[in-house]
């Protein structure tokens, strides 16, 4: 009998083809992969970047590549192509990780919503936590048998102890991790019934208590502020601490949000006083877009971190585009300028920070320092004055003050200047060895010409 399927042959040899060409193309994405992974390693992150998009071309369903490509894009401020990879890689192989790169990415994009929903599945299972609480538990048994050999008694009374706690510590802390930050987006973006409403279903309520009070596991000292603003908002004299933290770590708009809430309802003088001067000098006069802040971000840890000057200065034009009001970029442009010795660029791009916001103490600084060195001094005298007016404690204010006037021959003036400074800060060791070599120390390990003002 003739077959009834003649077709069927042919057919198979065309799947054999096109399984064989499927694995060419997949091997040839994994060798994509693969080198833009060493391009990262090398610090070459637009290699990489274009490395991953040549896999995630010839292999669209690998997570992997998805992912890669995504991490790339994203340390490069290309947010819209991160989240699209990202998205990618959640549908294929969705997973605590990939799921949490998307939360994080829709977060610092503003994107409260899918945030939200991305993080509540990044939650991790309960195996997941305990398996890390025991990895950790067993480093710590290994770490102190050694210590305590050959006492029996000791391995079983302090290290099984010891250990076990450890290990549980971490188990929760793991726990507890991907819900804390879930919980910072949900008060960022005013939302705080529903930081209320997981804060309890995740037990981190107290009926009585202070929140400002040393945090334990799992809950951290920046979620135990943001519960004390919203509980106990009388009592949360931390908050000002936690704000200027926050603005240090570059997240200007949660700064921002704690320390006038702190500023409005706080009964605390001083920490009310702290808060508003935070956010008189420190942060932003305005509400800034979650994606301004964000890229100013990326473009700091280019710049710092990664010494990608050219790199962080597209990023930073980002966040210029993002809000023309936002003078952190533009002081961070000139502070790049002046890491490579181009005074004159750093100059200008501080004037531009300063003009769009003249509260901006770490411009004003800045400025002085780009004007002392191009010899203009009259400038840099002016700017320094203004730091010491926003801020008279500012002992490397002081200090530049005293070179300052030294360089243009005014003795006295400056060595008082250079007093004050390492009166105010003992760790001024260049300033304070020009004093001891000029008069000597004292009794009291000091330098002797002037006393403390």
């Amino acid at each position: 009998m003739g077959s009834a399927r003649p077709w069927a042959p042919a057919l198979g040899a065309l799947g054999i083809v096109l399984l064989l060409a499927g694995c060419g193309t997949s091997r040839q994405a994994g060798a994509a992969v693969d080198a833009g992974r060493r391009a990262a390693n090398r610090g070459e992150l637009r290699e990489a970047l274009d490395h991953y998009r040549a896999a995630t071309r010839l292999a669209p369903d690998s997570a992997t590549a998805q992912l890669a490509l995504g991490e790339a894009a994203e340390a490069l401020g290309e947010f819209d192509e991160a989240l699209s990879a990202y998205q990618a890689a959640a549908r294929r192989a969705p997973s605590t990780t990939t799921w949490l790169r998307l939360g994080e990415m829709a977060d610092r994009m503003g994107q409260v919503d899918l945030a939200l929903d991305s993080l509540e599945h990044a939650y991790g299972s309960w195996r997941e936590h305990a398996s890390l609480g025991v990895k950790v538990g067993v480093a710590m048994f290994v770490t102190c048998v050694p210590q305590r050999w050959p006492s029996v008694t000791e391995m079983w009374t302090v290290c099984v102890p010891s250990s076990a706690r450890v290990g549980r510590t971490w188990f929760r802390a793991s726990r507890e991790r991907v819900p804390q930050y879930a919980f910072r987006v949900m008060v960022e973006a005013g939302r705080q019934q529903q930081a209320i409403a997981l804060a309890r279903s995740r037990g981190w309520l107290r009926d009585r208590g202070d929140y400002c009070a040393v945090s334990e596991p799992p809950v951290s000292s920046e979620t135990s502020g943001l519960l004390a603003m919203i509980q106990e908002p009388k009592r949360a004299d931390c908050l000002a601490a936690l704000g200027e933290r926050l603005a240090d770590d570059g997240l200007a708009r949660l700064g921002r949000l704690v320390l006038l809430d702190h500023a409005k309802r706080s009964t605390n003088p001083e920490t009310k006083a702290q808060a508003e001067w935070v956010l008189r000098y420190r942060l932003p006069d305005h509400d800034i877009p979650k994606l301004a802040e964000s890229l100013n971000v990326t473009g700091y840890r280019l710049q710092a971190r990664g010494q990608k000057s050219a790199e962080a200065l597209a990023v930073y034009t980002k966040a210029i585009a993002a809000d023309p009001t936002f003078s952190w970029p533009y002081n961070n442009i000139g502070r790049l300028y002046m890491g490579q010795k181009d005074d004159q660029q750093a100059l200008t791009w501080f004037t531009k920070a300063l003009e769009v916001n003249p509260y901006h103490l770490r411009a004003q600084f800045n400025l002085g320092v780009s004007a002392a060195r191009l010899g203009r001094h009259d400038e840099a005298f002016t700017a320094y004055t203004r730091v010491l007016t926003m801020n008279p404690t500012d002992a490397q204010a002081h200090a530049s003050v005293g070179w300052l006037l030294l360089k243009v021959g005014r003795q006295t003036e400056g060595l008082r200047e250079l007093q004050v400074a390492v009166n105010l800060e003992p760790s001024l060791d260049h300033e304070r060895r020009f004093l001891d070599a000029q008069f000597g120390r004292d009794a009291r390990h000091g330098p002797t010409p002037f006393s403390v003002r």
